[in-house]
């Protein structure tokens, strides 16, 4: 007897969790800037700068970046930023996770709380959501075929699962001129500049991997003593060199690390142009979705056996589906007279299979930067959308684990007649999953004991039983599956009727 064995490596997600965490820090004013009048706004961004995986947590550092928006005490209207860095260690419990495992941290900031101490000195508290996702890739050894045993049945099932093939972290910097229109007043200081990168497509061609991708940049500068507002699609190809792969699946996650800028003349020597250089971390993933046979069980025919089982542990990858949801919103009677700017984040807050569909519950929130019509000051909303999204996924079955990545795309928006409308795509991909436990045959190895049959009636009637299958009544009778079905002309091996007639014909094996 020949077995042959392979080695499958199964990845599976050993933890997905979320935690809040509040950052606090005071900022001071500095001897050249003038006494604070009232706070506009404030706003940060999250920075995570390292992760390690302990047992059972993951350790988060971060940095938290604070700007402040405000008008001063002066009399005309005169508009100063202040801004300042807070760091930040956090912990992320999931039992079971290892330093062995990989692990992603996403970041959300909720909101910002300011306070104006006094007029030189303002604290701020930052609601900071960190999610974490811990995977693991397992080598699991399997029987995959044998060669020559004696008479030897097999009985084998079928599992699917991702096997990752790469893992990547690249940065792509994308350089463009944002140059203010002839009717728009020039740039005294930038106040707030919002980076938002998306991808369009990828495609994989001549070992590489060829990212299309958008960054949506909005940007708030004060200018002829107002507030002012440029808004612009900036496109973007990225390459990732990779090894020779057979049509692999691609998960793409992008985040800012870094965007600087500079304020320079143009042609007439006006401060209207904008030179901007943008960092954007890249974070694929690679994987083929792959389905082997295992062995689960095994018995010969005219000798006796030993079989060594082992109990596997397997996240199988059913299916995974990206798909896109428009959202629409349309905001009334505020009083809005001018939108300076529109930023949303998108989180999925539960998800179910329900009548062949995947039902997703989200949230689309939104931060809208405004002046007020009737009071003449500027302004921030935040507005929350909820929305479902149902998506058509046949026969999935029970137990299955439902795993959602989701990004905002291509948001857009329009102010007619005080009536603002937001439009907005939301990318959903989707994975569903099972955790299966199996037992399989781990050794095969063949005795010399031959199983002694002359002493068999020649012919047994069977009663099927409740529960019954046929590869346990050939395994029983120590008989084929074949033989059973040509002798009893069944038409249907997989269903068994409980009180069914089943004729089991002795066959000796004779050497010579």
């Amino acid at each position: 007897m020949e077995i042959v064995k392979d080695i499958l490596k199964v990845e599976e997600q050993k933890g997905y969790e979320g935690i809040e965490s509040l950052v606090e820090t005071e900022v001071y004013l500095n001897q050249t800037k003038p006494d604070i009048g009232s706070i506009l706004w404030a706003d940060g961004k999250i920075e995570i700068l390292s992760t390690k995986i302990i047992k059972d947590k993951i350790l988060v550092n971060g940095l938290v970046k604070f700007k402040v928006v405000y008008k001063s005490t002066e009399e005309e209207l005169n508009i100063y930023t202040l801004e300042t860095n807070k760091d930040f260690r956090e912990e992320i419990e999931i039992e079971g996770i290892n330093e062995s495992m990989t692990c992603q941290v996403k970041s959300n900031l909720e909101h910002i709380e300011y306070e104006v101490e006094d007029e030189r000195k303002v604290s701020l508290k930052a609601f900071v959501n960190l999610w974490g996702r811990v995977e693991d890739t397992n080598s699991v050894e399997i029987i995959k075929e044998v060669k020559e045993g004696s008479n030897l049945q097999v009985l084998k099932e079928k599992i699917k699962y991702n096997e990752v093939l790469n893992r990547d972290e690249s940065y792509a910097l994308i350089k463009e001129a944002f140059e203010v229109g002839e009717d728009e007043p020039a740039i005294e200081e930038v106040l707030k500049i919002d980076i938002h990168p998306y991808e369009r497509e990828y495609s994989i061609s001549a070992d590489r991997l060829i990212l299309s991708g958008v960054v949506e940049t909005s940007i708030i500068y004060f200018g002829d003593n107002k507030l002012n507002s440029i808004n612009k699609e900036v496109p973007f190809t990225h390459f990732i060199e990779l090894d020779s792969l057979q049509e692999p699946r691609c998960q793409i996650h992008m985040e800012v690390v870094d965007g600087s800028y500079e304020i320079r003349e143009n042609l007439e020597g006006e401060p209207k142009l904008l030179d901007m250089e943008i960092k954007v971390k890249v974070h694929t993933k690679l994987y083929q979705q792959r389905e082997e046979e295992v062995i689960i069980d095994a018995y010969s025919t005219s000798k006796l056996i030993n079989l060594e089982m082992e109990e596997i542990n397997i996240m199988e990858n059913i299916k995974d589906i990206v798909d896109r949801e428009n959202i629409g919103k349309d905001i009334r009677d505020r009083g809005f007279k001018e939108i300076y700017a529109v930023h949303g984040n998108s989180t999925i807050i539960s998800s179910d299979y329900v009548e062949d569909k995947i039902m997703l519950e989200g949230l689309l929130s939104l931060n809208i930067y405004y002046l007020d019509e009737a009071s003449g000051e500027i302004t921030t909303l935040k507005e929350e959308v909820p929305y479902k999204s149902y998506v058509t996924a046949d026969g999935l079955g029970k137990d299955i684990i439902i795993d959602v990545v989701t990004d905002l795309e291509d948001l857009k928006y329009n102010l007619v007649d005080n009536s603002l409308s937001i439009n907005g795509t939301v990318k959903n991909h989707i994975f569903i999953n099972r955790q299966r436990r199996i037992n399989i045959v781990g050794e095969i190895e063949e005795t010399d004991e031959l199983i002694d049959k002359k002493n068999r009636p020649s012919i047994i009637v069977y009663i099927v039983q409740k529960d019954d299958n046929l590869w346990d009544i050939a395994k029983r009778y120590n008989t084929t599956m074949d033989e059973i079905i040509e002798s009893n002309n069944i038409i249907s091996p997989s269903t068994l009727m409980p009180g069914e007639k089943i004729i089991i014909e002795k066959k000796i094996d004779i050497d010579f």
